[in-house]
């Protein structure tokens, strides 16, 4: 099942849940053998870098233009999609007082992620209506990732772009 992973990733991180990366997902590199391992960071500090994360998507939707700012949109997607394997990667090394205390915080941001949230929704259909200005590699990260393919679906009410509906 598709889902845009960022309104959920809060959650995700406090759940533990398993998220499945799409296919547009670049491979992990293998970490040099001699550099230092990266510190767990704490609750507090993962559930605001999956804000930031989440910010960052609205931000690079939003700057998509016409179909040079939307092939260059892919390249920061993708980055993205690292960041949000980095942070489930985190998560799940997180002790269990420090995953209550995610679970606590995140309640009370639950608000703030979901006028986030929406911002997302209303770039990704605006994408959807533009028709991606044209980039294909826009269309197939937005369309077939895991991560981001829930926010250029269609409404089911609404009819699809071009389209009246019947009781107009």
């Amino acid at each position: 099942m598709k889902t845009f992973l960022l309104p959920v990733l809060a959650s995700a991180l406090m759940a533990g849940v398993p998220l499945a990366f799409g296919e547009t997902a670049a491979p992990a590199a293998s970490p040099a053998p001699a550099a230092p391992a990266e510190k767990t960071p704490s609750a507090d500090s993962l559930l605001n870098q999956a804000f930031s994360v989440a910010i960052d998507v609205q931000q690079t939707l939003a700057a998509v233009q016409d179909k040079e700012s939307g092939d260059k949109a892919v390249k920061k997607l993708q980055g993205i999609q690292k960041d949000i394997q980095r942070l489930m990667d985190f998560r799940e090394k997180l002790s269990e007082a420090e995953k209550e205390k995610m679970d606590a915080l995140s309640e009370k941001m639950e608000e703030r992620m979901d006028r986030l949230t929406e911002r997302c929704e209303k770039e990704g259909k605006r994408l959807l209506e533009a028709r991606y200005y044209g980039s294909a590699a826009l269309k197939d990260i937005l369309e077939n990732s895991d991560e981001f393919s829930s926010l250029v679906e269609p409404d089911e009410d609404a009819p699809a772009p071009g389209e009246t509906r019947d009781d107009e």
